[in-house]
Protein backbone atom coordinates (compact mmCIF):
# COMPACT_ATOMS: atom_id res chain seq x y z
CA UNK A 1 0.00 0.00 0.00
CA UNK A 2 3.04 1.43 1.33
CA UNK A 3 4.07 0.17 3.83
CA UNK A 4 5.72 1.86 4.11
CA UNK A 5 3.85 4.54 4.60
CA UNK A 6 6.54 2.50 5.07
CA UNK A 7 2.93 1.28 5.22
CA UNK A 8 -1.13 2.18 2.40
CA UNK A 9 1.56 4.96 1.92
CA UNK A 10 4.75 4.15 0.86
CA UNK A 11 5.92 1.15 1.34
CA UNK A 12 8.91 -1.09 2.47
CA UNK A 13 10.83 1.43 4.18
CA UNK A 14 9.46 4.25 2.53
CA UNK A 15 10.66 7.19 2.84
CA UNK A 16 9.58 10.69 2.30
CA UNK A 17 11.06 11.87 -0.97
CA UNK A 18 9.77 12.82 -4.31
CA UNK A 19 9.94 11.32 -7.70
CA UNK A 20 13.04 13.72 -8.75
CA UNK A 21 14.20 14.89 -5.49
CA UNK A 22 17.89 15.04 -5.46
CA UNK A 23 18.96 17.55 -2.93
CA UNK A 24 18.46 17.97 0.98
CA UNK A 25 16.75 21.27 0.22
CA UNK A 26 14.41 20.12 -2.37
CA UNK A 27 12.93 16.93 0.65
CA UNK A 28 12.59 19.77 2.94
CA UNK A 29 9.94 21.94 0.50
CA UNK A 30 8.31 18.53 -0.56
CA UNK A 31 7.53 18.36 3.24
CA UNK A 32 5.37 21.21 3.11
CA UNK A 33 2.46 19.07 0.37
CA UNK A 34 3.52 15.80 1.71
CA UNK A 35 -0.03 14.71 3.72
CA UNK A 36 -1.64 15.49 0.02
CA UNK A 37 1.42 13.93 -1.82
CA UNK A 38 1.68 10.78 0.55
CA UNK A 39 -1.97 9.95 0.32
CA UNK A 40 -1.91 9.42 -3.75
CA UNK A 41 -1.26 6.60 -5.55
CA UNK A 42 -0.39 9.04 -8.31
CA UNK A 43 2.28 9.59 -6.58
CA UNK A 44 4.10 6.35 -5.92
CA UNK A 45 2.96 5.36 -9.47
CA UNK A 46 4.96 8.21 -10.53
CA UNK A 47 8.12 7.02 -7.91
CA UNK A 48 8.14 3.80 -9.58
CA UNK A 49 8.68 4.83 -12.82
CA UNK A 50 10.95 7.92 -12.47
CA UNK A 51 13.41 5.86 -9.89
CA UNK A 52 15.28 2.64 -10.27
CA UNK A 53 16.14 -0.23 -7.86
CA UNK A 54 15.46 0.16 -4.68
CA UNK A 55 15.33 4.03 -4.83
CA UNK A 56 11.81 3.23 -6.00
CA UNK A 57 10.65 2.48 -2.63
CA UNK A 58 13.22 4.14 -0.29
CA UNK A 59 15.52 6.92 -0.79
CA UNK A 60 17.29 8.59 -3.69
CA UNK A 61 21.03 7.27 -2.99
CA UNK A 62 21.13 3.43 -3.70
CA UNK A 63 24.40 2.90 -1.83
CA UNK A 64 22.79 3.92 1.31
CA UNK A 65 19.65 2.18 0.69
CA UNK A 66 21.63 -1.12 -0.17
CA UNK A 67 23.52 -0.51 3.76
CA UNK A 68 19.85 0.42 5.19
CA UNK A 69 18.31 -2.96 3.16
CA UNK A 70 21.15 -5.55 5.12
CA UNK A 71 20.04 -3.58 8.39
CA UNK A 72 16.75 -3.93 7.82
CA UNK A 73 16.67 -7.60 7.03
CA UNK A 74 18.70 -8.43 10.10
CA UNK A 75 16.40 -7.07 12.60
CA UNK A 76 13.80 -8.10 11.40
CA UNK A 77 15.02 -12.29 11.17
CA UNK A 78 16.53 -11.40 14.71
CA UNK A 79 13.39 -10.39 15.97
CA UNK A 80 10.74 -13.01 13.56
CA UNK A 81 12.89 -15.78 14.24
CA UNK A 82 12.43 -18.66 11.95
CA UNK A 83 9.85 -17.67 8.99
CA UNK A 84 9.96 -20.93 7.71
CA UNK A 85 6.35 -22.78 6.97
CA UNK A 86 4.63 -19.40 7.60
CA UNK A 87 2.21 -17.54 6.06
CA UNK A 88 2.97 -13.94 5.57
CA UNK A 89 1.29 -11.05 4.15
CA UNK A 90 3.89 -7.78 3.90
CA UNK A 91 1.16 -4.81 3.72
CA UNK A 92 2.34 -1.95 1.85
CA UNK A 93 5.13 -4.40 -0.26
CA UNK A 94 6.20 -1.69 -2.52
CA UNK A 95 8.17 -2.78 -5.50
CA UNK A 96 8.25 -6.32 -3.47
CA UNK A 97 12.16 -6.26 -1.73
CA UNK A 98 10.77 -7.63 1.18
CA UNK A 99 8.08 -9.98 0.28
CA UNK A 100 11.00 -11.35 -2.04
CA UNK A 101 13.17 -11.81 1.49
CA UNK A 102 10.55 -12.83 3.34
CA UNK A 103 10.02 -16.29 0.22
CA UNK A 104 13.42 -16.68 0.32
CA UNK A 105 13.85 -16.74 4.01
CA UNK A 106 11.10 -19.84 4.08
CA UNK A 107 7.58 -18.53 4.75
CA UNK A 108 5.51 -21.30 2.62
CA UNK A 109 3.51 -18.00 1.39
CA UNK A 110 3.77 -14.47 1.11
CA UNK A 111 1.40 -12.24 -0.38
CA UNK A 112 2.20 -8.19 -0.64
CA UNK A 113 0.14 -5.57 -0.93
CA UNK A 114 -0.07 -1.73 -2.00
CA UNK A 115 -1.99 0.86 -2.69
CA UNK A 116 -0.39 1.80 -5.92
CA UNK A 117 -1.07 -0.44 -9.01
CA UNK A 118 2.07 0.77 -10.78
CA UNK A 119 4.28 -0.13 -8.16
CA UNK A 120 2.10 -3.35 -7.57
CA UNK A 121 2.62 -4.13 -11.78
CA UNK A 122 6.48 -3.47 -10.84
CA UNK A 123 6.81 -5.52 -8.00
CA UNK A 124 5.48 -8.49 -10.25
CA UNK A 125 7.72 -8.02 -12.81
CA UNK A 126 11.18 -7.65 -10.41
CA UNK A 127 10.11 -10.73 -9.09
CA UNK A 128 9.62 -12.89 -12.66
CA UNK A 129 13.09 -11.79 -13.52
CA UNK A 130 14.25 -12.85 -10.36
CA UNK A 131 15.57 -16.57 -9.35
CA UNK A 132 11.90 -16.05 -7.26
CA UNK A 133 9.73 -16.90 -10.13
CA UNK A 134 8.19 -19.64 -9.20
CA UNK A 135 7.85 -19.04 -5.58
CA UNK A 136 4.81 -18.80 -3.41
CA UNK A 137 4.66 -15.06 -3.80
CA UNK A 138 1.39 -13.15 -5.01
CA UNK A 139 0.88 -9.41 -5.06
CA UNK A 140 -2.08 -7.35 -5.21
CA UNK A 141 -3.93 -4.09 -4.77
CA UNK A 142 -5.48 -3.05 -2.16
CA UNK A 143 -6.04 0.22 0.77
CA UNK A 144 -4.88 -0.84 4.73
CA UNK A 145 -7.47 1.84 5.98
CA UNK A 146 -10.50 1.20 3.05
CA UNK A 147 -9.72 -2.47 4.37
CA UNK A 148 -8.29 -5.81 3.51
CA UNK A 149 -10.44 -8.39 3.82
CA UNK A 150 -10.36 -9.82 0.38
CA UNK A 151 -6.51 -10.95 1.00
CA UNK A 152 -7.97 -13.33 3.29
CA UNK A 153 -9.71 -12.90 6.90
CA UNK A 154 -7.19 -14.70 9.75
CA UNK A 155 -5.37 -16.55 6.96
CA UNK A 156 -1.86 -15.74 7.68
CA UNK A 157 0.91 -16.26 10.95
CA UNK A 158 2.41 -12.76 10.31
CA UNK A 159 1.18 -9.76 9.08
CA UNK A 160 4.31 -7.29 8.49
CA UNK A 161 4.38 -3.42 7.91
CA UNK A 162 6.99 -1.84 6.39
CA UNK A 163 6.72 2.57 6.96
CA UNK A 164 3.22 2.10 5.41
CA UNK A 165 1.10 3.22 8.42
CA UNK A 166 2.71 6.76 9.01
CA UNK A 167 2.20 7.97 5.61
CA UNK A 168 -0.76 6.16 5.21
CA UNK A 169 -3.09 7.03 7.63
CA UNK A 170 -3.49 10.80 8.64
CA UNK A 171 -4.68 10.83 12.48
CA UNK A 172 -5.02 8.48 15.35
CA UNK A 173 -8.52 7.28 14.38
CA UNK A 174 -7.36 6.40 10.49
CA UNK A 175 -4.07 4.93 12.52
CA UNK A 176 -6.29 2.54 14.88
CA UNK A 177 -8.42 1.54 11.69
CA UNK A 178 -5.21 0.59 9.91
CA UNK A 179 -4.36 -1.20 12.46
CA UNK A 180 -7.41 -2.96 13.16
CA UNK A 181 -7.24 -4.24 9.37
CA UNK A 182 -4.30 -5.42 9.71
CA UNK A 183 -4.49 -7.47 12.28
CA UNK A 184 -8.09 -9.01 11.02
CA UNK A 185 -5.45 -10.78 8.29
CA UNK A 186 -3.72 -12.81 11.05
CA UNK A 187 -4.80 -15.61 13.18
CA UNK A 188 -5.33 -15.40 16.58
CA UNK A 189 -2.06 -15.22 18.17
CA UNK A 190 -0.61 -14.50 14.83
CA UNK A 191 2.01 -11.35 15.22
CA UNK A 192 1.74 -8.08 13.91
CA UNK A 193 5.09 -6.26 13.14
CA UNK A 194 5.77 -2.55 12.61
CA UNK A 195 8.56 -0.95 11.48
CA UNK A 196 7.54 2.82 11.18
CA UNK A 197 9.21 6.31 11.75
CA UNK A 198 7.40 7.21 14.41
CA UNK A 199 7.69 11.15 14.99
CA UNK A 200 5.84 14.18 16.63
CA UNK A 201 8.35 16.29 15.46
CA UNK A 202 7.46 18.05 12.04
CA UNK A 203 11.02 18.00 10.79
CA UNK A 204 10.79 13.85 11.02
CA UNK A 205 7.17 13.07 10.96
CA UNK A 206 6.13 11.57 7.73
CA UNK A 207 2.20 12.23 7.74
CA UNK A 208 1.12 10.94 11.30
CA UNK A 209 2.45 13.34 13.85
CA UNK A 210 1.94 10.79 16.85
CA UNK A 211 5.02 9.33 19.60
CA UNK A 212 4.85 6.01 20.35
CA UNK A 213 2.61 6.11 22.65
CA UNK A 214 -0.61 7.23 20.87
CA UNK A 215 0.38 4.33 18.12
CA UNK A 216 0.52 1.63 20.68
CA UNK A 217 -2.56 2.94 22.53
CA UNK A 218 -3.96 2.70 18.81
CA UNK A 219 -3.24 -0.97 18.43
CA UNK A 220 -4.21 -1.77 22.16
CA UNK A 221 -7.77 -0.54 20.80
CA UNK A 222 -7.17 -2.19 17.97
CA UNK A 223 -6.74 -5.75 19.46
CA UNK A 224 -2.89 -5.82 19.41
CA UNK A 225 -0.93 -6.24 22.37
CA UNK A 226 2.96 -5.29 22.58
CA UNK A 227 5.34 -8.07 22.33
CA UNK A 228 8.72 -6.28 21.96
CA UNK A 229 9.99 -2.94 20.79
CA UNK A 230 13.37 -2.14 18.60
CA UNK A 231 15.03 0.81 16.59
CA UNK A 232 16.75 1.85 14.19
CA UNK A 233 18.26 4.19 11.82
CA UNK A 234 20.72 7.03 13.22
CA UNK A 235 18.77 10.38 11.85
CA UNK A 236 21.85 12.13 11.33
CA UNK A 237 23.79 9.53 9.46
CA UNK A 238 20.32 9.14 7.51
CA UNK A 239 19.85 12.61 6.54
CA UNK A 240 23.39 13.29 5.67
CA UNK A 241 23.72 9.99 3.61
CA UNK A 242 20.78 9.23 1.98
CA UNK A 243 20.08 11.91 -0.85
CA UNK A 244 23.33 10.99 -2.96
CA UNK A 245 25.35 8.29 -3.51
CA UNK A 246 28.93 8.97 -1.64
CA UNK A 247 31.32 5.75 -1.79
CA UNK A 248 30.44 2.85 -0.02
CA UNK A 249 33.81 3.15 1.90
CA UNK A 250 31.88 6.24 3.90
CA UNK A 251 28.93 4.96 3.97
CA UNK A 252 28.76 1.90 5.36
CA UNK A 253 30.95 2.46 8.32
CA UNK A 254 28.88 5.50 9.14
CA UNK A 255 25.79 3.82 9.20
CA UNK A 256 26.82 0.78 11.63
CA UNK A 257 28.29 3.91 13.80
CA UNK A 258 25.19 5.04 14.08
CA UNK A 259 23.61 1.79 15.04
CA UNK A 260 26.03 0.77 17.55
CA UNK A 261 25.45 4.57 18.99
CA UNK A 262 21.53 3.70 19.28
CA UNK A 263 21.90 0.28 20.66
CA UNK A 264 24.13 1.23 23.33
CA UNK A 265 23.00 4.68 24.10
CA UNK A 266 19.10 4.31 24.84
CA UNK A 267 18.72 7.97 25.52
CA UNK A 268 19.43 8.70 21.95
CA UNK A 269 16.76 6.58 20.69
CA UNK A 270 14.25 9.72 19.89
CA UNK A 271 17.33 10.08 17.42
CA UNK A 272 16.08 6.69 15.66
CA UNK A 273 14.41 7.18 12.48
CA UNK A 274 12.25 3.74 12.47
CA UNK A 275 10.46 2.58 15.55
CA UNK A 276 10.15 -1.64 15.73
CA UNK A 277 6.98 -2.90 17.55
CA UNK A 278 6.19 -6.37 17.98
CA UNK A 279 2.47 -7.46 18.90
CA UNK A 280 0.14 -10.42 18.89
CA UNK A 281 -3.66 -10.34 17.70
CA UNK A 282 -6.81 -11.17 19.55
CA UNK A 283 -7.64 -12.50 16.56
CA UNK A 284 -10.04 -11.13 13.17
CA UNK A 285 -13.75 -10.36 14.66
CA UNK A 286 -15.66 -11.92 12.05
CA UNK A 287 -19.27 -11.49 11.50
CA UNK A 288 -21.53 -14.60 11.21
CA UNK A 289 -25.57 -14.33 10.24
Amino acid sequence: MTTDPHVNGKQNGHAFHGAGATSIWQLFKERNTRDALYADAGYWDARASAREGMARSLWPSNVFNEVWDVRQRELLIRVLGDLRGRRVVDVGCGTGRMTRFFAAAGAREVVGVDFSPSTVEAARAETAATSQANAPIRFSVGDVVAGLDDIGVGTFDDAIVLGCFSVACRDEASLEKAMRNVGRLVRRGGRVLILEPIHRSPLLRRVLPLGIEEWVAAANRAGLRLQAADRMGFVPVRFFFSVRDLPRFLVTPAFRAGEWLLDKAPYLAPLSDYKLLLFTADGPRIDRT
